[in-house]
């Protein structure tokens, strides 16, 4: 009898097993966990410099440990948060001065960038970047779509430094990027950014359309020294 009541537990152990598998396997579970993790992120639910206690936020969502960890990589990926050995995760914390010099920088690379890229775009680019904006238009300017937003903005921005020859330029902007995604989702749910955002990115692609280097450089700097005025008016609310 002790043997048949271990194995039917062996048994029960090994289904359940199976099921937790299937759950951290699936491929929806893990981009909810994500989502979820970034949402609480940009909605100040966890602040910046604050720890990310892995089994506190695994019992508050509802699921292991596995997808919340493999979540805290991609966000340390996208400069969002900071895995200190022996230590633990962190949301990144910026300083004024922080932001202020990573707007300055930005604004050089992403009009360099369009620059460089626009002679090398072809049609099917461009049918991509017009696609970017219309995902952009159809997201609603509410809080909880941010991700989603920012996920076509960045599209966008990707797109052109791809098509960009110079690869210390890409080098530089990747350096940059992991610094401005805490940035970009902080600005893009301040009050009217995101309606402005695609006026932008529409005025960067008709120049673009025309083939016109110049004027999308100029478009470009008009739109990230935008962002820089009001993420400094908002500053308080970045840090």
């Amino acid at each position: 009898m002790e043997i048949v009541r271990r194995q039917k537990t062996e048994w029960l152990g090994k289904i359940l097993e199976t099921k937790m598998q299937t759950l951290i396997d699936n491929p929806n579970l893990r981009g909810q966990t994500y989502k979820i993790l970034k949402n609480m992120i940009i909605t100040r639910e966890i602040l910046p410099g604050k720890k990310i206690i892995e089994e506190t936020l695994a019992q508050e969502i509802g699921v292991s440990r596995t997808p919340i960890r493999e979540a805290l990589f991609r966000l340390e990926h996208e400069g969002i948060v900071e895995i200190i050995p022996r230590r633990g995760a962190f949301v990144v914390k910026q300083s004024k001065d922080d932001i202020i010099e990573i707007m300055q920088i930005r604004e050089v690379l992403e009009a360099l960038t369009v620059r460089l890229a626009t002679p090398l775009l072809e049609k099917s680019d461009i049918l991509k970047l017009r696609s970017c904006l219309e995902t952009l238009r159809a997201t609603p300017e509410e809080e909880r779509h941010v991700i989603e937003y920012n996920d076509s903005e960045l599209e966008f921005h990707g797109m052109l430094l791809a098509k960009c020859p110079n690869q210390m330029l890409k080098q530089m902007m990747g350096m940059v990027n992991a610094r401005l995604q805490i940035i970009r989702l902080r600005t893009v749910v301040l009050p009217g950014r995101a309606q402005k955002s695609l006026d932008e990115h529409a005025a960067i692609l008709e120049m673009i359309e025309k083939g016109n280097a110049e004027g999308a450089e100029r478009m470009m700097r008009k739109h990230v020294i935008s962002v820089r005025t009001m993420t400094l008016e908002n500053i308080d609310a970045m840090v």
